[in-house]
């Protein structure tokens, strides 16, 4: 008697608890609100890549182009000012942007379901109150999400995408190798900040392809230029710094689990996220004058930085548990620092 199927039967239900839900579709939905909930993230993910697809369209466009060399040489008059914020008109959203935000979602989607697999026995250990470990949410549901991920993101830009598709194999093949520790696992485990360096270039790698869609969508397909690489770094540094951020902790917070204050040292590991934020605001600051936003834009980003040397000093001065607030203060910055500019973007070019 072939005992192979009930064998398989026995393993899988050594998976399973008596809480283990017994639908897919509730294990994902509960993977979902813990670590992905995607009615935060779809609206997120949707205005942060419009702002930018936007944002590069607009510099793009003739419009712009023409007002911006008269601004320049003539000074800024109200009439030449009207014909620069008439650029928002020349907009468009064609299949590419579409592609663009599709894969924006699903890159973020698929890069949790990656971090959770990798360290999937680890974080059963170190957080046992999660829906994984109480076996609420199974591996292979995780596996599953991970590869619909893939397989729409694949479909998708080879329907929608085909303009920037060699850019969008560059970024997945670098999404896999990360998923694989660069086939170097033991290594990067036992060294962080290596880890930090070859797996942080990642985002910036997602969001120089969603700037490329940015730049094919419309007639024509622009090259990719200085403004462009100062928005990669606009969108992209602020989730290094946020990397950084949580993984700081005083000496009294310090446990087994490996951070980079206890790595590279706390006044370090606390500097890094602080200029990093300090030199998006700077570059946002630069973008705002190229797109002539007003006066009220450059306050607010005065007031976002002032906000960041706060907090950071404060912790660099008095390393306490109750100083270390840098997580919830990067998540504030990024998000101020991005609704500052599309607020205005919208506003002044009169897209709604």
């Amino acid at each position: 008697m072939d005992f192979t199927f009930f064998k398989f039967l026995y393993f899988m239900n050594q998976l399973r608890s008596a809480e283990t839900p017994k639908y897919f579709l509730q294990r994902a939905w509960i993977y979902s609100k813990e670590m992905f909930p995607v009615f935060v993230y779809i609206p997120y993910v949707v205005a942060l890549y419009f702002c930018m697809n936007i944002v590069i369209q607009i510099l793009n466009t003739s419009n712009f182009q023409l007002a911006q060399s008269a601004c320049w040489g003539e000074g800024s008059t109200d009439e030449m000012l009207n014909t620069l914020y008439a650029a928002g008109s020349q907009v468009v959203i064609d299949s590419t942007a579409i592609a663009g935000v599709v894969t924006a979602f699903f890159m973020m989607l698929m890069m949790r379901t990656f971090d959770d697999l990798k360290d999937f026995e680890l974080d059963a250990q170190l957080f046992p109150h999660r829906s994984t470990a109480r076996k609420l949410v199974l591996k292979r549901d995780i596996q599953a999400i991970s590869l619909t991920s893939f397989i729409t993101l694949v479909t998708v830009n080879l329907i929608w995408g085909q303009q920037t598709l060699s850019v969008f194999v560059l970024m997945m093949t670098y999404a896999l190798l990360t998923f694989k520790w660069f086939f170097a696992e033991k290594f990067h485990r036992e060294h962080i900040f290596f880890t930090m360096l070859d797996h942080q270039p990642l985002p910036y790698v997602i969001n120089f392809f969603l700037i490329h869609t940015a730049l094919a969508s419309g007639a024509q397909y622009e090259s990719f230029q200085t403004i462009h690489f100062i928005l990669l770094l606009i969108v992209s540094m602020p989730i290094t710094a946020w990397e950084v951020s949580r993984k700081i902790r005083s000496a009294d917070m310090e446990t087994e689990y490996e951070t980079f204050s206890m790595v590279i040292g706390r006044k370090p590991a606390t500097i890094i996220p602080m200029l990093f934020f300090l030199v998006v605001g700077g570059l946002n600051m630069h973008v705002g004058s190229i797109l002539h936003f007003s006066q009220w834009y450059f306050i607010i980003d005065l007031l976002i930085m002032a906000l960041v040397l706060f907090f950071y000093l404060r912790f660099l001065i008095k390393p306490l548990k109750e100083n270390n607030v840098l997580t919830s203060v990067s998540l504030f910055v990024t998000t101020t620092f991005f609704l500052n500019l599309l607020i205005n973007t919208l506003v002044h070019y009169a897209i709604f």
